[in-house]
């Protein structure tokens, strides 16, 4: 299966692929708001785009024009390109986003090792759990350990949690 975000990145065309992305998403939130569902949309952005100071301004500005308000855009990033990047500059846009009001999530949590100084430090609301400690979690003693340590980590830190593929 091809990852289409990868390609981008490898290609340097991830920034154009997000926006337009964010304003797709934003569009159909829009949609739902006026059929009166008040629904959350949630978008992936990559760390590379945490690379630009400009980058929560353009988000709160698309926001804006579609009529969402940033409490209802959760942006996820991925716990594994977290890890692995120096998050010095990207928390720093993460930080920006979330007083902008845009909900932040750590997706995929529990693949990439986390350090629990990572969820200390950057303002995320919501925690992802990764669909290999959800799936047969009710069957697999371990798994559902890992689910639950995660749930309940999430819980203490006043996140919402999410599992996925549930």
């Amino acid at each position: 299966r091809l990852n289409k975000a990868l390609v981008a990145e490898k290609h340097g065309l991830i920034d154009d692929l997000t926006r337009v992305v964010i304003a797709g998403a934003l569009a159909q939130a829009k949609v739902w708001q006026e059929a009166g569902l008040m629904l959350r949309v949630a978008v992936n952005i990559s760390m590379d785009n945490l690379a630009s100071l400009n980058f929560p301004d353009f988000v709160a500005g698309l926001a804006a024009k579609a009529g969402v308000p940033p409490q209802e855009v959760v942006l996820e990033v991925t716990e594994s390109r977290l890890i692995q990047e120096d998050t010095r500059a990207p928390l720093e846009i993460l930080t920006r986003l979330r007083l902008k009001g845009f909900r932040l999530s750590i997706d995929d949590f529990g693949t990439g090792h986390s350090s629990l100084a990572q969820l200390r430090n950057i303002p995320f609301n919501e925690l992802k759990i990764d669909y290999s400690f959800v799936h047969r979690a009710w069957t697999d003693e371990t798994l559902r350990a890992m689910y639950d340590a995660s749930l309940g980590l999430a819980r203490q830190l006043g996140m919402e949690c999410v599992a996925e593929v549930v």
